[in-house]
C-alpha cells in the first residue's frame, strides 16, 4: 500500500484526532472517506499487542443499505486495500474483510484488523445488530444520513473489543464520521450550534444536543467562493480548498447544469435550511456576511439595539465600526410578551456589554399600538426597566426595509454577523423567505412568511433603518447618517437591577 498523506490542514487535524467522536464535515471530493479508510488501519497499527503478540482491532463500517455499501463505501476501500494485496471480501451480508500485517516495526508483532460492513437504515436496526457486536471503532460514511440514535447505539458498542483479558484492551476506542452537508434538521449542526435548536424542543430534548466532551466536529473549506457581480452568483476556486491535487475534474466543471440547493450542500459546505421559495435577501453570503469565529464589542463605539415585538420578540445588538454594522449577539423570545423580554434584553447589555453607552433602541412602531400587554404598550415596559425605545420607522414599509438591508449588502463589508447571532444567520441565509404558491409552479407570495427567522431579521432591520440606513435609502439628508439626533446619548447601566 502507498504511503498515505492527508492534503489540506482539516483534514490532517481529523486523521491524527483521536477523540471518543470525530466528524469531518466536507465537500464532495474533500478526502474525508479515504482518510477514514486510511485511520482505520492507522489505528490498528497504533493498538496494544495482547499477550500472544497480536495487534487486534475490529471495526464495523456502516451506510444505510447494502446496495451503498457496495456501490461506493466498498469501492473506495478496495481502492486502498485491494483483494489482490490483503486478502479476499466475504461478500454474504454483513460483509468482512481481515487485514493482516506484520507490524511494520519489525517487533515481531502481527496486526490484525477485522472490518465488518453493515447495513443500517435506522435506530430499530441498529439496536438489533450492534447488541451482538463487540468493537474497537465505528465509521459511518455518508454521515449526512445518519440519525444521532444509531450513533449512540454503536458508540456504546465501542471499547469492548479486544478484550483485557489476553491483554491491555483497546488503547484507543470510538466512532468516526464523514460526511456532506445535512440539511437543516439533522443532529450534527444542531450540536454544533450551526443552526438554532427548534423552539419547541423540551429541555429534555435539548439536553440531547449538549456536545460530550472528547467529541470533536471537523469543517473542511468549501470547494468554491460564492461572490456576486454586477447582480448575478458567481463561483471562484476556494485556494483553502483540501485534496484538490487528487481531483479528476475541477469543482467549478462539477457545478455546471447542477440546481443552487446541490451546490450548497456538495460543493460550498453549506447546512441547507428546509424551505422552499425564494430568500428575501439573496445577496446575503455566508462567506462575506458571516464570521464562526467571536465579533467583540469595539470600546468606545455605541451600541445600536433593533428590536422586533409580538409573542415571539427579537432583539440584535449592533455596532457601526466605520461603515460596517456588526450583529454581535441576539435575544429570542418564544411565545412571551414584553413584560417577560424586556428584563432578557436589560440582562443580556448588563452581562455581555457591562459599561457599554446604548445610543438608541429601535424598535417595530406596532409596539406603541397598545396591544402587547393589555393597555400598556411593549414601549411602555421596556421604558419602565430603563430602556427607551423609538420606532425606526412610522409605518412598515416594505420596500423601505429592502432597500436599506439591501444597501447594506451591496456595501463591501457592510454587514457582518458573529456566532452569537445562529438565528439571525439562520434567517438571512434563506430562513427568512418569500414562500411557495400551492399549485403555481415558479409562484411565491408578494409577502414573506412569518417564522421562527422572520422576527430577528425584522429586528435587524429596524436597527439598520432607525440607525440611519433608512435616511441613505430616502436620501433625506436632514437627519444624521449613523444615529437619530431624537434621543440624548447617555449612558445606560442596567447592572444593578440584576
Amino acid at each position: 500500500m502507498n504511503a498515505y498523506e492527508p492534503d489540506g490542514r482539516v483534514l490532517t487535524e481529523f486523521f491524527w484526532s483521536r477523540g471518543e467522536l470525530d466528524v469531518a464535515q466536507g465537500p464532495i471530493g474533500s478526502g474525508s472517506s479515504t482518510a477514514c479508510c486510511h485511520r482505520i488501519w492507522a489505528t490498528a497499527l497504533e493498538q496494544w499487542p495482547d499477550d500472544d503478540g497480536v495487534r487486534r482491532t475490529r471495526w464495523t463500517v456502516l451506510r444505510n443499505s447494502y446496495r451503498q455499501l457496495k456501490k461506493t463505501t466498498i469501492k473506495t476501500w478496495l481502492e486502498w486495500f485491494p483483494e489482490n494485496e490483503w486478502g479476499p471480501i466475504v461478500r454474504s451480508e454483513p460483509m468482512t474483510h481481515h487485514l493482516q500485517r506484520p507490524h511494520p516495526s519489525g517487533d515481531g508483532t502481527v496486526v490484525s484488523c477485522e472490518v465488518i460492513f453493515l447495513a443500517v437504515d435506522g435506530p430499530e436496526t441498529a439496536e438489533v445488530e450492534a447488541a451482538s457486536l463487540e468493537l474497537t471503532g465505528f465509521w459511518y460514511n455518508e454521515g449526512q444520513f445518519a440519525e444521532k440514535e444509531v450513533t449512540d447505539e454503536f458508540l456504546s458498542r465501542c471499547g469492548r473489543y479486544p478484550s483485557m483479558r489476553g491483554g491491555r484492551g483497546a488503547r484507543w476506542y470510538g466512532g468516526i464520521i464523514d460526511m456532506n452537508a445535512p440539511p437543516e434538521g439533522h443532529w450534527i449542526p444542531y450540536m454544533r450550534g450551526d443552526v438554532p435548536l427548534p423552539e419547541d424542543m423540551t429541555e429534555e430534548e435539548r439536553a440531547e444536543f449538549v456536545k460530550p466532551e472528547g467529541w470533536n466536529f471537523y469543517v473542511q473549506p468549501p470547494a468554491l467562493i460564492e461572490a456576486r457581480e454586477d447582480g448575478r452568483t458567481v463561483y471562484r476556486e476556494n485556494p483553502l480548498a483540501e485534496n484538490q491535487k487528487h481531483l479528476r475534474k475541477s469543482y467549478l466543471e462539477q457545478i455546471r447544469g447542477k440546481k443552487k440547493s446541490w451546490i450548497n450542500a456538495r460543493v460550498l459546505n453549506k447546512v441547507a435550511l428546509e424551505h422552499s421559495g425564494q430568500p428575501v435577501y439573496p445577496t446575503y453570503f455566508e462567506s462575506d456576511h458571516h464570521r464562526k469565529t467571536p465579533l467583540y464589542p469595539v470600546e468606545g463605539v455605541p451600541l445600536i439595539i433593533g428590536l422586533d415585538f409580538g409573542r415571539e420578540p427579537a432583539a440584535v445588538f449592533l455596532q457601526m465600526i466605520g461603515s460596517q454594522w456588526r450583529a454581535l449577539s441576539e435575544v429570542i423570545g418564544k411565545n412571551e410578551s414584553a413584560e417577560r423580554f424586556a428584563p432578557r434584553v436589560a440582562r443580556e447589555l448588563a452581562t455581555r456589554y457591562p459599561g457599554f453607552r446604548v445610543d438608541a433602541f429601535y424598535g417595530d412602531p406596532r409596539g406603541a399600538d397598545g396591544t402587547q400587554a393589555t393597555e400598556t404598550t411593549a414601549y411602555d415596559i421596556f421604558r419602565r426597566h430603563g430602556m427607551l425605545v423609538i420606532p425606526a420607522t412610522s409605518d412598515n414599509n416594505r420596500e423601505l426595509r429592502f432597500s436599506a438591508m439591501e444597501g447594506v449588502l451591496d456595501r463591501r463589508g457592510g454587514l457582518l454577523i458573529g456566532p452569537a447571532c445562529p438565528v439571525l444567520h439562520a434567517g438571512m441565509d434563506g430562513g427568512y423567505h418569500y414562500p411557495k404558491i400551492k399549485g403555481r409552479p415558479g409562484m411565491v407570495a408578494q409577502n414573506p412568511l412569518k417564522n421562527r427567522y422572520s422576527h430577528v431579521v425584522e429586528a435587524l432591520e429596524n436597527g439598520l433603518i432607525g440607525g440611519g440606513e433608512g435616511a441613505a435609502v430616502t436620501r433625506d439628508k436632514s437627519r444624521p447618517p449613523a444615529v437619530a439626533a431624537r434621543m440624548k446619548r447617555t449612558k445606560v447601566s442596567l447592572a444593578r437591577r440584576f
